[in-house]
């Protein structure tokens, strides 16, 4: 009788995905490889031929900051780097026209479990530019609270 009277209960949540949604589960599908031992996948983005400004004054000034924070407690960064946390980077060519973009972070030491946590700065703007605003979003693959406590509620009425 329940069924009956309420069955929109018994359809699925499906959504439908954008556009945007299946180009970027069409690129996760088509161009992620294992690369010695590791997943690598490409940036999702919304124009692969984007130019973004050369941001490398934003990714100093960032770098300045965090090494005065770490000459306040340099044991904290030479463990990471002494884990493999953490390397030099590489000499690049910066002479990429539109083609690079740094990503800023910084580390969140936490005092308790005495871990270094890297956080990346994907917002961070530059010129009016930030990586997040090129960036595919991709399609939402939670469910739902309310369908999962409601599915719940339908369990243990019909059991």
């Amino acid at each position: 009788m329940y069924n009956h009277d309420y069955n929109e209960t018994l359809a699925q949540e499906e959504t439908e995905w954008s556009e945007e949604d299946k180009t970027f589960m069409d690129l996760m599908a088509n161009k992620i490889t294992k690369v010695n031992g590791r997943y690598q996948m490409p940036l999702p983005l919304r124009n692969e031929n984007i130019k973004l400004p050369h941001n490398h004054i934003m990714a100093e000034h960032r770098m300045a900051h965090l090494k005065r924070r770490f000459s306040k407690d340099p044991e904290v960064m030479q463990e990471t780097i002494n884990k493999g946390y953490a390397e030099e980077a590489p000499k690049i060519n910066t002479d990429i026209d539109g083609r690079m973009w740094y990503l800023p972070h910084h580390g969140v030491y936490h005092t308790t479990k005495k871990k270094l946590r890297v956080v990346f700065d994907c917002a961070a703007s530059f010129q009016g530019f930030s990586l997040n605003n090129n960036l595919l979003q991709g399609p939402d693959l939670m469910n739902s609270l309310v369908g999962v406590v409601l599915r719940g509620i339908i369990s243990i009425f019909q059991s």
